[in-house]
């Protein structure tokens, strides 16, 4: 396929001012369990924002406990799935007291790389959070964190301080946080403003009305509704904040569906690389064994990063790119359904071989398609 022409955009100078304060805001996560998906899958999601523009896939080191996929900057682990199952994400939380301040402890998405090597379940996941947190082995700057686990069976969100964790169980439905603690006994460590706290909830508004609208139009919620639903960028019109879940600090998004019935071959990230109105959605499966070089070396990121700036956040996504999803998210449909009969067969091997080649193709006219 051809390279798609877009027309410019212009954005107003103050939307990249860095010392805008209202834009120190990192990301809108939700979690949807199975009684909503329909498909005997769960699905953690994550919007990130952060000012970074280096975006690539991660794959497990060797050596690593376990097998992961990821997402995230250079070096940073920031939203991620493993092959027992197990998805993780962390979101800053509030500005706030007991925070971290020695630079040499580990970094959240350090933290999230350990878990991801050494967890099979959720509740694994925070128990080892907590560890952290209880031996001071934490660094997040002035903010809290939200980290958010999830596998075939449940999920946790853990808000918490360098010193403090409030974990909240969830097991059906779905939740949404963006970057403020809702968990009770959180408020007290809190000294966030009303700005900060404003736009997280308009954010969260957002995703609430989109995972709402899905379940109203069809009775559930669809991998594709969260496509969809993570390239918002307006807000209604009788509201007065300017941002949404998509705006011009978001560089990439990542929604995690776990499988619950062969969740080491067929639970399948699905990842922007790059601003989400400016690339496409590409599937990532669990047992991936490489990916394209410009999925890793940031040719991928640079070129969605260069629409952006050509374009404006938000302008409109070609309708050629919307189609190509729909193509591939049915053929990966199918693909997956012929390899969950060979895993009900006993053939695993060849069930990882089918989704390897079937993901290699769809990056491959990704890259077509954006031009690479």
């Amino acid at each position: 396929m051809n390279n798609v022409s877009l027309k410019k955009n212009t954005v107003p100078a103050d939307l990249y001012d860095d010392n805008d304060p209202v834009l120190d805001h990192e990301c809108t996560s939700w979690m949807v369990f199975s009684d909503l998906t329909k498909n005997n899958t769960n699905i953690l999601h994550k919007n990130r924002d952060f000012r970074k523009r280096d975006i690539v896939v991660h794959l497990s080191p060797a050596g690593s406990g376990r097998k992961w996929v990821a997402l995230g900057s250079i070096g940073g682990t920031n939203m991620g799935m493993n092959v027992s199952g197990l998805a993780g994400i962390m979101n800053s939380g509030e500005k706030c007291i007991n925070h971290s301040t020695d630079e040499s402890k580990k970094t959240t998405p350090k933290i999230m790389q350990e878990i991801l090597s050494n967890c099979d379940t959720a509740a694994q996941a925070v128990e080892m959070l907590k560890q952290f947190i209880a031996a001071g082995d934490y660094y997040h700057g002035e903010k809290g964190s939200i980290f958010f686990f999830m596998d075939t069976c449940e999920g946790y969100v853990c808000e918490l301080t360098a010193r403090d964790c409030i974990v909240q169980p969830y097991s059906s439905g779905y939740t949404v946080r963006a970057n403020i603690w809702l968990n009770p006994g959180m408020q007290f460590y809190s000294r966030n403003s009303v700005d900060n706290y404003l736009n997280s909830a308009a954010r969260m508004h957002v995703a609430f009305t989109g995972l709402n609208q899905a379940l109203e139009k069809h009775g559930k919620i669809t991998i594709e509704d969260i496509f969809d639903l993570s390239r918002h960028c307006k807000m209604p019109e009788e509201s007065s904040e300017k941002r949404s879940l998509c705006f011009v600090r978001t560089n990439s998004t990542a929604s995690l569906e776990i499988d619950k019935e062969y969740p080491d071959v067929l639970s399948t990230g699905y990842f922007t690389i790059g601003h989400p109105r400016h690339t496409v959605y590409v599937p990532v499966p669990v047992c991936v064994e490489k990916v394209l070089p410009a999925m890793s070396d940031l040719t991928w990121s640079a070129a969605a990063f260069k629409r952006f700036d050509e374009m404006g956040y938000d302008s409109e996504v070609p309708a050629e790119w919307l189609e190509f999803e729909k193509r591939f998210m049915a053929s990966y449909s199918d693909t997956k359904a012929e390899a969950r009969k060979l895993l009900a067969d006993g053939k695993r091997s060849e069930a990882i071989d089918l989704l390897n080649r079937s993901a290699a193709a769809i990056w491959q006219e990704a890259a077509a398609l954006l031009g690479l």
